[in-house]
């Protein structure tokens, strides 16, 4: 709906200007014996557009709803204002057109106002203080765990791998984080000690040190034809790389073995990968390396392409044609239909791409779609439930509670199949949601927890 009010604003700034049409508007609207059927389809428009908003407790929270809730109440007065005072209406827009320029000007610049305002802002209600670690009703959270941006489920369905990620551009300079097992059983947090052994599935230049810290972003876990489990991780310090590790059982737990890596050519700035058998990748470029803030805005406000998909081929990154968009962010292979499902953040929409002709199949609209997440026939989604404005003091916060929700879709048509939505919660931010059996668990880009909850 925020879209929906930016457009109808900008084209009410521009309509207001043109006189040569506006004119023969008023024009016929003077020429009007009987306004009353007018003016009631005006009050009944209006009445429409308050119950909108009004069935909805909080609506007061929502930019969104406050318009449409002040629409309607100009609505209801014009046209009650038409039924019993249809002459003086006449007189009035006589003398507005009569000094035509120096009325609509005013009216275009706030119309102009209100459409950036709704566009960059829709959530104004309170936000719920969570700076202690505690669960509610809903989610579960589990303390100590920090910017879990991607998670994947081990082969033995008994940890969550995760990457612990620091901070990238536009947010700040490139920041060092770790890696975090869970156990499922226990929520019992372990921090693998790393093995550095030959480099086998990376490139011969791509070098690292035993004492080299990680910077984890978008991760992946595939069982290669080989039989052994490959975990690829999209690596922002202390250089761009994409780190290759082997996932081994001993007699007691998972280990994580190094096993190359690839460097990352300037041109691109990754976020998430998504891994083929045979140790080939596809990975997502969101926008150039050095971004500022005002220009991620901008793109989030125009929603022009900033990235593509690409493809390492083992030897070489190749672009994948007609991928191009708005913030490509997480993704996912299916590697059976030749199919990769693809969240463009900052278009607000996740589409199924076709990789043996290059084309997009079927798109559906999400608010900041991150990391798509299959299982068996379904496919789940996070969604920030907001404008990028109203994330603005959530810099300065370890943990933020603005609303969110999950979505589950079928894989092949999109349609939702359950949608869960949270708002004041005591977790924020989601970038995964993790099925297992009927508990679904959540990672963040910022926050010190993890969280969980229960599906039907």
């Amino acid at each position: 709906m925020n879209y929906f009010y930016f457009f109808f604003f900008i084209l009410l700034a521009i309509l207001v200007w043109l006189k040569p049409i506006m004119e023969p508007i008023k024009n016929k609207i003077i020429s009007f014996n009987n306004i009353n059927i007018i003016a009631s389809i005006s009050i009944l428009v209006g009445l429409i557009c308050i119950y909108v908003p009004l069935s909805d407790e909080y609506w007061f929270e929502r930019v969104w709803k406050i318009v449409t809730l002040s629409l309607g109440i100009i609505l209801i007065v014009r046209g009650v204002f038409a039924l019993l005072f249809f002459n003086k209406l006449k007189v009035v827009l006589s003398f507005v057109f009569s000094h035509y320029f120096k009325f609509m000007s005013s009216f275009s610049l706030i119309f102009i106002v209100l459409a950036f305002y709704v566009i960059t802002t829709d959530y104004v209600g309170p936000q719920k203080d969570i700076r202690v670690c505690e669960s509610d009703d809903r989610i579960e959270v589990i303390c100590g765990f920090n910017n879990s941006e991607d998670i994947v489920i081990t082969p033995d369905k008994e940890f969550l791998f995760m990457s612990q990620m620091g901070s990238i551009a536009p947010w700040g300079e490139n920041e060092s984080g770790y890696f975090a097992f869970m156990e499922l059983g226990t929520n019992k947090k372990i921090i693998p000690k790393i093995k550095l052994e030959e480099n086998t599935w990376g490139e011969e230049s791509c070098k690292r040190q035993d004492n080299d810290e990680y910077g984890p972003h978008g991760i992946d876990l595939v069982e290669r034809n080989d039989g052994r489990y490959q975990i690829g991780v999209i690596n922002h310090y202390p250089k761009e790389s994409i780190e290759m590790f082997e996932l081994r059982k001993n007699q007691l737990d998972w280990e994580i073995i190094w096993r190359g890596c690839i460097n990352v050519p300037d041109r691109f700035y990754f976020n998430d990968l998504s891994l083929k058998k045979d140790g080939s990748f596809y990975a997502s470029h969101m926008y150039k390396r050095n971004i500022t803030m005002d220009e991620w805005l901008m793109t989030a406000l125009l929603k022009s392409n900033s990235g593509n998909i690409v493809f390492w081929d083992n030897s070489n990154f190749i672009d994948i044609e007609n991928s191009d968009g708005s913030s490509p962010n997480g993704i996912v292979l299916d590697e059976e239909s030749n199919t990769i499902y693809i969240s463009y953040n900052l278009d607000d929409k996740v589409t199924i791409f076709d990789l043996s002709n290059n084309s997009k199949i079927k798109s559906y609209f999400i608010e900041s779609p991150d990391n798509p997440y299959i299982k068996d026939n379904s496919i789940w989604l996070t969604s920030l439930d907001f404008q990028p404005n109203d994330a603005a003091d959530c810099i300065f916060k370890v943990n933020c509670s603005l609303p969110f929700s999950i979505h589950e879709l079928d894989k092949k048509t999109f349609e939702v199949k359950n949608k869960y939505i949270f708002s004041k919660s005591v977790f924020g931010l989601p970038t995964v949601a993790v099925p297992i059996n009927d508990i679904v668990y959540m990672g963040s880009f910022h926050a010190d927890r993890l969280g969980s909850f229960k599906v039907d």
